[in-house]
């Protein structure tokens, strides 16, 4: 028995030792440093092999070995194999999703665009209306709970989302890569969170949600920075795509910049292929922001799905009854979406449909869903979770893409770890306090309620562009009476 026990008592003993200085935060921390997972699924391999060996050689030394070992076996099977198995199988899943998630070496890929601009369809976001898919097929009712529509309305396969088009692991990126302490000396770490719409009417990306989270490294203090799609006359930062327009920023929605530097004008952005669009959203919005921007997570669409519903859903408290009678279903077309208010427990799709939907709201009123899902994501994140761990890790791979390392994960743990309790502060950059329509002053007013909400200094104010010699200066547009939709003109810079 003590042969038995001697290895468990050992390891448990490192693990309460990790504990006692610093919680779990300390434990999972020490777990996904690089190397000590292989490590530990080969400890856990002869841990599990030890137990074995020393429970048959238990009863062997009984009286009746024979009935002993009928007994001792399946207690073995279920008290040891099965344990060390899921075990196991968490170990791998977990170091497989961070092989496929965290960045690692610097060799360059591109991706190439399509060669005809005609090819991009009307509407990348959504598809457009009595286009949703090669059959089309009949409208359903979705509500919470209902079941999915029969055999004649069929699923479809997600397309190309959370396939081909987020950048490879060790792509090379045009900013300087985070390292094992991915913030700078300000104390503050700034991660960009992107989520990119990408499958079927869509050849490209649009980066559908933005929202910049800084947590402050001594408190854990969250600010969360809900920038929306359709800001037009975007300050760009200084370089050619700043010089090459008169304004120097970007007068068309801001979700469309990505295609901006990937197909329409790549030779003004540094970089290349997928890369260089996020590189394009990345330094745009640390230009809007006035916030150094130390990571960028990018983040499928798709991939909310399948999270979700490995976590077995999530429950969220619906203020209002969302109601879209055209809602574009990654998997059923256009559908009738119908979410009624109160404590609602969603599955993928609907938690999917309930940050995504638009049409009978406002772009607004969808950043509010998305930062309320990401903190009820966030709450529910449990022992249950953890016990899931293999199935949630498998869901995610594939769907996400970083610049951070994963030498990063020890102190992003800790980061993490104390953000998980802490306060958190939201602004949303919405109409009627900030226009989607931005002037000089505009963006100084959006930049200055930033600082405010984040504790520190407001930054100075960006130089005017330094016009190119190619291109002749167009007339500054005004801004319009009502809600635009320019393709070009815009206002001064900042």
């Amino acid at each position: 028995m003590l042969v038995f026990l001697v290895p468990v008592v050992l390891l448990t003993a490192a693990v309460l030792g990790y504990y006692a200085g610093g919680g779990l935060t300390a434990v999972v921390a020490f777990a996904v440093t690089p190397g000590v997972l292989p490590a530990l699924a080969i400890i856990n391999i002869a841990l599990a092999a030890w137990r074995v060996a020393a429970g048959i050689d238990a009863a062997r030394a009984t009286n009746r070995p024979g009935l002993a070992i009928a007994v001792l076996g399946p207690a073995i099977l279920f008290l040891v194999v099965a344990p060390h198995l899921w075990v196991g199988t968490t170990i791998a899943a977990t170091n497989d999703l961070l092989d496929t998630t965290f960045a690692r070496g610097d060799t360059p890929t591109e991706t190439e665009p399509p060669d005809d601009e005609a090819t991009i369809p009307p509407d990348w976001t959504f598809p457009p209306d009595g286009e949703d898919y090669a059959t089309d097929p009949p409208q359903s009712t979705l509500p919470p709970g209902e079941p999915s529509p029969d055999a004649t309305n069929a699923p479809r396969p997600p397309g190309t989302s959370g396939a081909g088009s987020l950048p490879p692991l060790g792509v090379a990126v045009p900013w300087q890569r985070p390292g094992a302490v991915p913030w700078g000396d300000d104390g503050k770490f700034d991660l960009l969170l992107l989520g990119s719409d990408a499958g079927p009417y869509r050849w490209s990306r649009r980066m559908d949600v933005m929202l910049l989270v800084e947590i402050d490294v001594s408190s854990g203090k969250v600010g969360m920075i809900g920038i929306p799609r359709n800001l037009i006359n975007t300050p760009l930062p200084p370089g050619k795509a700043r010089n090459a327009v008169a304004c120097g920023c970007f007068t068309d929605l801001l979700n469309a910049l990505y295609v901006e530097a990937t197909f329409r004008h790549p030779d003004r952005w540094p970089g290349s292929g997928s890369v260089e669009g996020i590189g394009a959203v990345r330094s745009t919005i640390s230009e809007l922001t006035g916030r150094p921007i130390d990571a960028v997570l990018v983040a499928d669409l798709w991939g909310v799905i399948k999270v979700v519903d490995a976590m077995g859903g999530v429950d969220v408290d619906v203020p209002t009854t969302l109601y879209d009678p055209k809602y574009p279903d990654p998997v059923y077309g256009r559908i009738e979406l119908l979410i009624k208010a109160g404590q609602r427990h969603l599955d993928g799709r609907l938690a999917l449909a309930y940050a995504r939907s638009r049409h009978s709201s406002s772009d607004y009123a969808r950043m509010s869903r998305q930062q309320a899902l990401l903190l009820a994501i966030r709450n529910q994140i449990g022992a249950g979770t953890i016990l899931n761990a293999p199935g949630l890790f498998k869901a995610a791979k594939g769907f996400a893409w970083t610049d951070l390392p994963r030498e990063s994960l020890p102190n992003l743990v800790n980061l993490f770890g104390k953000a998980q309790g802490a306060s958190v502060k939201q602004l949303r950059i919405v109409p009627p306090k900030f226009p989607e329509w931005l002037t000089a002053s505009e963006v100084t007013k959006i930049r200055n309620a930033i600082a405010s909400l984040l504790g520190v200094p407001p930054p100075a104010p960006s130089p005017s562009p330094t016009p190119a010699v190619s291109h002749a200066p167009a007339p500054a547009a005004s801004p319009p009476t009502s809600t635009p939709a320019p393709t070009s003109g815009g206002a001064a810079p900042p």
